[in-house]
């Protein structure tokens, strides 16, 4: 038996190599948050990987276990997910941990196969190569119904506005790819044996990152707020209810009562929109006749709009089958309510994948959701402006937002309920991705969380104001309606898709010719 473990763990040179870079690209997320550490959190991987000609099964798994490792060490708190988050079978929590974990180790898995492949060991295909897999490979885990790109690398610099102003051009793959690019060259100073090729490869890597943080320093600082529309108020809401209370129905008048006591106190800074969380009203809408007119009466009153997640049920045509949504709306001053379904659905959390289509899957329950997704809506207009809306799990997909931002979006309103997560740094890890959404498109994010993190986040990717986690409070901000599209909205991830393929032939090509001379 331990004969056959061993023979699943990479060599020991591979080992510990793997174990440090996938401790070290941790550390780039909360709760450590050394973002700048993805620079070379990659190195002992890369550099022990050349250092001899390895298998491919070697390198493959020595990828897997760098992965491990990782991604262990990033979504541990997901076993610990609160006691009242409805999962009927608890013990799931700790396998689920370890499925997903394995799952998305295969991609570590397969970049560090490919590179021996495609580079034949060779130091030179791999300026090409290595990039050009690991953004690939990011896009791929990160696209369908169980795309996950929670760690994406370029995440891990989302603290650090200067490194991420490129996004505005290449998107967050596109800063994951200059990553990788900055490590790979850092590691070819520790494969060098001369001493000045060291001292070469060194300065060229610590030059790359100093241009990087020099340019978006120079973009971030002298981006023209004051030449867009004027500044509008908006007020985000934390109201802080307890996921032990927020579904009993003895409750739900005293939330409702919360809920008008701070719009009331928020409508006396005179915003031009009020946002609350994901569920703040703990009702489907649909058929809560009195709420929603308790909600259209307090609009009315305070001659404020208000964006406000709930729950819709009804019945579909034509299928005329009771669906449930995960849903958002504005309710105006007119008696308006534009509504928003959330369209992608946390796997296994929300509904399980594919249920929407084969609805005996829905039969299945350890303690999921069960709603359905919605179509593709337009940004829905406000008062200040056009909004696009994102519910939770959504707003870490550059995907959603962009396509929002093509449609005339004037600024993203991403609400969410982090409750789930408790005391972990899963709350931490979801704020700090959506801030690449605002670099991407140079749009307001206005983020609302039932129990933090709300924050407003400017187009260059600043938070201008948070609120503590675990805390009742508000934000009251000036903004300001964005016009344009960059040209990462306008373009999307196609451009660093079709040159990574071009450099993965491209290095191919060099690993070929360099094993003929």
């Amino acid at each position: 038996m331990k004969r056959q473990l061993l023979k699943w763990l990479p060599p020991l040179p591979l080992i510990f190599p793997a174990l440090l870079s996938g401790a070290l690209l941790s550390a780039a997320f909360p709760p450590i948050a050394l973002g700048g550490i993805t620079f070379v959190a990659l190195i002992p991987l890369i550099v022990s990987l050349y250092r001899k000609p390895w298998t491919r099964g070697e390198a493959f798994r020595a990828g897997f276990f760098f992965g491990l490792i990782f991604f262990l060490l990033l979504l541990w708190w997901i076993v610990k997910l609160l006691p009242w988050a409805n999962v009927t079978i608890p013990w799931l929590m700790t396998p689920a941990l370890i499925l997903l974990v394995l799952y998305l180790s295969l991609y570590p898995a397969f970049f560090c196969l490919l590179l021996v492949t495609i580079g034949r060991g060779k130091l030179a295909p791999g300026f090409f190569v290595a990039p050009a897999l690991w953004t690939l490979l990011e896009i791929i885990r990160s696209r369908g119904e169980l795309g996950f790109p929670w760690g994406v690398i370029g995440y891990g610099l989302s603290r650090h506005v200067n490194f991420i102003q490129g996004a505005a051009w290449v998107g967050l793959f596109g800063v994951g790819f200059i990553v990788v690019l900055i490590s790979f060259v850092f590691s070819a100073a520790f494969v060098q044996r001369e001493i000045f090729r060291k001292i070469v490869f060194l300065a060229v890597g610590a030059g790359m990152v100093a241009a990087l943080g020099l340019h978006g320093w120079k973009v971030a600082s002298g981006f023209p707020l004051e030449e867009h529309a004027r500044e509008v108020s908006v007020a985000v809401i934390q109201p802080n209810v307890s996921l032990k209370i927020k579904w009993d129905p003895a409750f739900r008048d005293s939330i409702l009562s919360l809920t008008e006591r701070l719009s009331r106190i928020a409508a006396s800074a005179n915003p031009g929109l009020i946002i609350f969380p994901e569920t703040s009203a703990p009702v489907y809408i649909h058929y809560e006749k009195e709420v929603k007119k308790l909600l259209t009466s307090l609009v009315r009153d305070i001659d404020t709009p208000i964006y406000i997640g709930f729950l819709d049920a009804r019945r579909d045509w034509p299928d005329k089958n009771l669906n449930i949504y995960n849903s958002s709306g504005l309710f105006t001053p007119d008696g308006r309510l534009e509504k928003y379904d959330k369209t992608h659905l946390l796997p296994f959390g929300e509904a399980l994948p594919l249920s929407w289509k084969f609805r005996f899957l829905k039969k299945i329950n350890f303690g999921q959701a069960n709603f359905q997704p919605g179509k593709l809506a337009p940004p829905i207009d406000s008062r200040i402006g056009s909004l696009g809306p994102l519910i939770c799990f959504e707003s870490i997909f550059p995907e959603l937002s962009r396509r929002y931002a093509r449609a005339g979006a004037d600024f993203f309103v991403n609400i969410t309920n982090d409750g789930w997560f408790g005391n972990s740094p899963g709350p931490y890890q979801h704020a700090e991705m959506c801030v690449f959404r605002a670099v991407e498109n140079r749009r307001y994010l206005l983020r609302s969380a039932n129990t933090g993190v709300s924050m407003v986040v400017n187009p260059v990717g600043s938070v201008a104001s948070a609120l503590e986690m675990d805390r009742e409070g508000m934000l009251v901000e000036k903004v300001r309606a964005i016009k344009g599209q960059t040209f990462y909205t306008r373009a999307g991830e196609w451009p660093v898709v079709i040159a990574s393929l071009l450099l993965l032939i491209i290095g191919a090509v060099v690993a070929r010719r360099s094993l003929k001379t």
